[in-house]
């Protein structure tokens, strides 16, 4: 998920490739996901390696109305004896405390080894070679925070989330898993750990997409903002 540097946001974001923490990875320039990167068209995430934009100071994020590239890395983007995992699929994440609330689409990697990410930032992308909600290990959704296209996506509202904050993840009609925020990261682009998308362990829920400064002679926004939730 280092692919989210061009402003399609990681996985995610800006997503990245890859119990059961949710999260979100969104990484800045290279419009790959290694970490997970925003590109143009749609975001790459990779091997472990660096979320929405925002201001210098990390803080809130400004809407540039440009494409942000993030990345969102990942411990091994290789697929190498993987095969998509036969579980409840995410479908639409919430977060009513901030406004947050998306659909989520299955997403797996381009021939760079990238985590792909969906081209509109409204969409978040799972990498669905990865765990899923239930399972053990991080699931990962990823996107990017906007697009020169499409806008400010809901990704942007992770900004304002605290911890304790609760989660909701869709994964059939009816069906709704409950998680709550433990920790807020972030993460340079090319710094993203390998636990993000680690594949098994506790569960837990990991959303990705690209922060920091944005600057566009350095590939886009500089850092990938990681929010880690834990099942209630």
């Amino acid at each position: 998920m280092t692919r989210l540097g061009r402003t399609t946001w990681w996985a995610v974001a800006g997503a990245a490739t890859a119990g059961l923490l949710l999260s979100l990875v969104v990484v800045t320039r290279g419009g790959d996901l290694v970490e997970v990167r925003e590109v143009r068209g749609e975001a790459a995430l990779s091997a472990p390696s660096a979320g929405p934009s925002s201001g210098e100071d990390g803080g809130r994020v400004e809407p540039s109305g440009r494409p942000v590239r993030s990345a969102v890395q990942r411990a091994d983007a290789s697929l190498a004896g993987l095969a998509p995992r036969r579980t409840s699929a995410p479908l639409r994440v919430r977060v009513p405390a901030i406004g947050l609330d998306a659909d989520v689409r299955p997403v797996g990697v381009g021939g760079d080894r990238q985590m792909r990410l969906p081209d509109d930032p409204r969409v978040l992308g799972w990498y669905r070679f990865g765990p899923s909600p239930g399972d053990g290990g991080s699931v990962v959704l990823a996107g990017h925070v906007d697009s020169r296209r499409f806008g400010v996506g809901p990704l942007v509202a992770l900004q304002s989330i605290e911890v304790g904050t609760v989660v909701q993840v869709v994964t059939r009609p009816g069906e709704v898993r409950t998680y709550r925020v433990d920790s807020i990261e972030r993460f340079d682009q090319q710094a993203l750990p390998p636990a993000v998308f680690a594949r098994t362990g506790p569960e837990r829920l990991r959303l990705v997409t690209c922060t920091g400064p944005y600057l566009p002679e350095a590939g886009g926004y500089q850092q990938n903002l990681v929010v880690t939730a834990v099942p209630t």
